[in-house]
């Protein structure tokens, strides 16, 4: 793809953060927008602020977690604009925190439906008709925890090293194939969204999953909170990815913050060390 005139993109998790920043810059370059959510208000909102600027965009409420959703969601791009060149599949929730043995099969469920799933079914839906074309990009996000193990928060750990990996799988199959398609893994350090607080929030409303699950699970809510409130605003997650996929680039990486943790994972997997906690370094 060498440019973003007259295409069109589908992001998921559109409504807010990351998603939300993606579609704005997109349309902002001559995109018409394919929003995929469960927030029905804030994609309405999106798609006001693109129109009240000339642009075009539809919004699909879409759950990810449902694979026929995201076979629905293809559905409407095409018999609405006929062709579409950009999938982000972005949409994403912290899952279930807390010790790995306090959470339940529905917590593994829940997390990885919307996490890892959520990749794989849009890959299945949206990557043939990018193939068939061959003016295209996909767009997977996975995370910094894609890279770096920590505790309590294990579904969103083990579905961001899958994403990851999966972006690596879906990179090669369409290199051997001759595919002009491009993929680019975003892998985000901290930046400033809402994601903690739509985890706060089910955990008010005792919800079952997608909430803290003990104590340690609370503790990394109320850390996660305070690193992604100093985190990058997702209007310049937005550029990045914009500018990546103009570039052909497959790993993003939107700092170089954690460039050291990850160099000591991968420094202790080689010489059979056992793990620790890499932070990240600042400055």
């Amino acid at each position: 793809m060498d440019g973003f005139e007259g295409k069109t993109a589908v992001v998921t998790g559109a409504g807010s953060g990351m998603g939300r920043a993606m579609a704005l810059r997109f349309a902002e370059a001559g995109s018409r927008i394919v929003l995929a959510d469960v927030d029905e208000e804030g994609m309405a909102s999106v798609v006001a602020e693109i129109q009240s600027n000339s642009g075009e965009a539809i919004a699909v409420t879409t759950d990810v977690a449902d694979a026929d959703a995201n076979d629905r969601l293809s559905a409407a791009a095409l018999e609405t604009f006929g062709q579409y060149n950009v999938v982000c599949l972005n949409a994403g929730v912290t899952g279930s925190v807390g010790r790995s043995w306090t959470l339940t099969e529905q917590d593994w469920d829940w997390s990885l439906g919307v996490l890892l799933h959520g990749v794989t079914h849009g890959i299945r839906s949206f990557v043939p008709h990018l193939i068939s074309h061959g003016d295209g990009h996909v767009v997977i996000t996975a995370s910094i925890a894609g890279h770096i193990a920590s505790a309590y928060s294990g579904p969103y750990a083990v579905a961001k090293h899958g994403v990851a990996t999966l972006a690596e799988t879906l990179y090669h199959e369409l290199a051997i194939d001759e595919s002009t398609v491009g993929v680019t893994c975003l892998c985000p350090g901290f930046v400033n969204t809402n994601i903690v607080a739509a985890a706060r929030a089910r955990g008010a409303a005792d919800e079952e999953v997608g909430a803290d699950k003990d104590e340690r699970g609370r503790r990394w809510l109320d850390m996660s909170e305070r690193f992604l409130s100093t985190g990058l605003d997702p209007a310049v997650v937005g550029q990045q990815v914009h500018d990546a996929i103009l570039a052909k680039q497959f790993w993003l990486f939107t700092d170089e913050m954690w460039d050291d943790a990850i160099a000591l994972r991968a420094e202790e997997i080689t010489h059979r060390l056992p793990p620790t906690v890499g932070m990240p370094r600042r400055g």
